[in-house]
């Protein structure tokens, strides 16, 4: 049988300690934070030196063996990586990044908030009269009160 009368090392000293910056740089949870920020150092890199288009869709996954490893969220955005990827390895260079000589890509998500803001677009004139046609021609008094609410809107501008 087991004996349950000892402490767990999962606990929460356990835990507590595993937190604690450790001075031994092979202690495994100081070298996994080290490697965290690692990734996030040369992340920030990358969106930096991709085109504003790009950037939101690539992000470093992995740096290992002096490779970096980039995910992309759909393909197109992989072979466009693959196809800058030797000018990438020269603007790390130049960034004082020697240690990445290979770049990989592969089709993956991209765990990065999107910044991008949706953009108003005016209906052009003859689409409105269109609808307003439309919604005296339907009778129908749910289609006439959007139409309302798009010269309202229109309208408040």
């Amino acid at each position: 049988m087991a004996d349950h009368s000892k402490k767990s090392r999962h606990g929460p000293e356990g835990i507590q300690k595993l937190l604690r910056p450790g001075n031994d740089p092979r202690d495994g949870f100081t070298r996994v934070l080290r490697h965290a920020r690692e990734l996030d150092r040369l992340d920030r890199m990358l969106a930096a030196m991709l085109d504003h288009r790009l950037a939101p869709y690539c992000q470093v996954a992995e740096y290992r063996n002096r490779r970096l490893l980039i995910n992309c969220s759909q393909a197109v955005y992989a072979m466009r990586v693959r196809m800058i990827s030797q000018p990438l390895l020269d603007s790390f260079r130049e960034a004082g990044e020697n240690g990445v000589d290979y770049i990989d890509t592969r089709v993956a998500p991209v765990n990065r908030p999107r910044t991008e803001v949706r953009q108003r677009r005016d209906l052009p004139a003859a689409a409105i009269q269109a609808l307003g046609r439309f919604a005296t021609d339907s009778g129908d008094a749910s289609i006439q009160a959007a139409y309302d609410r798009i010269i309202a809107r229109r309208n408040a501008k």
